[in-house]
């Protein structure tokens, strides 16, 4: 079981970190700096699970962090496509919601909502190939 603690506490971390995320943006729809500071640092913190699943040599975490950015970037295309699946309206506001505040910039940018929906799919292009890399020279234990 000590094998795993890193592991389960990263997991812990990051599902809370997901769940706040997901209550602060239902509680404060509204768009604001406060929202994009929270989004932006939801987003550093997926980007830091990679060097962190590293010396904890967790290669789990960079495949289920790789998945979710997986299921990220497609739910990101079906929301953006409207498509009205059931399974996109179910799942797709729970993992699309910590990247709300980046909808801040939707009025400043000339292409409004394709551009936002743009970066999160590109955010997520970014980190399965950086989960799969981070995967690959994840060092078993001796």
């Amino acid at each position: 079981m000590r094998k795993y603690t890193g592991f389960i506490v990263m997991l812990i971390l990051w599902i809370g970190l997901t769940v706040g995320a997901n209550v602060w943006f239902t509680m404060h729809p509204e768009i604001s700096q406060v929202n994009l500071i929270i989004s932006a640092g939801y987003m550093l913190f997926l980007l830091l699970l990679i060097p962190i699943g590293l010396p904890i040599h967790s290669r789990g975490l960079e495949i289920l962090l790789m998945l979710y950015a997986l299921a990220l970037g497609a739910l990101d295309v079906a929301t953006f496509l409207r498509n009205d699946n059931m399974l996109v309206k179910f799942i797709a506001p729970a993992v699309l919601a910590p990247f709300r505040g980046l909808f801040y910039f939707e009025s400043h940018i000339s292409l409004g909502s394709f551009a936002i929906y743009a970066a999160i799919g590109f955010f997520a292009a970014f980190l399965v190939f950086a989960a799969g890399v981070g995967a690959c020279m994840v060092q078993e234990r001796e």
